[in-house]
């Protein structure tokens, strides 16, 4: 990963707040779902499975995004971004769906981040199911961040 800074950005602007800023806006312009910061509080983990999507971009910058989403909310999720009803939405609407706000959400931060100009190229968006005991050690790590979404815990990662 590359430690490049722009230089109309200071580094401690490039954090998981200006992130958080990002998928709060996306969740609500795309999913009509309202997000809030829940720092390092403890919250207790939602009901396995979790759904773990992840990309990474490069460019000028390297670096890497993730959402893990416990099922009860993908399902809810799903039903607001593609209008269906929940007892509609079939296996692959979840891995769809988590990619298309993936990328989103990686486009808009970028731009925030860095400026319309600088290019960047994206990988294509992988979604994988975990289990408590992966959701976590992610939860531990250093780059992830909890956010309440609808009352219900989102892992958020940013690495770069």
């Amino acid at each position: 990963m590359s430690d490049w800074v722009p230089s109309e950005n200071n580094p401690n602007d490039l954090s998981l707040t200006t992130m958080e800023e990002m998928l709060s806006d996306v969740l609500q312009e795309q999913a009509f779902m309202f997000s809030e910061n829940r720092g390092d509080g403890e919250i207790a983990p939602p009901d396995p499975p979790y759904h773990y999507a992840r990309i990474e971009f490069d460019g000028p910058c390297s670096g890497r995004l993730g959402l893990i989403f416990p099922q009860s909310l993908v399902s809810e999720l799903i039903a607001n971004m593609l209008g269906m009803e929940v007892e509609d939405i079939e296996k692959e609407d979840i891995s769809d769906a988590l990619k298309e706000l993936l990328n989103v959400v990686c486009g808009k931060f970028l731009v925030a981040a860095f400026g319309p100009r600088l290019k960047f190229d994206l990988s294509i968006p992988t979604v994988t199911e975990i289990d408590l005991a992966q959701w976590e050690q992610h939860k531990s790590e250093q780059d992830t961040t909890t956010l309440l979404v609808e009352d219900e815990p989102v892992l958020f990662k940013l690495g770069l």
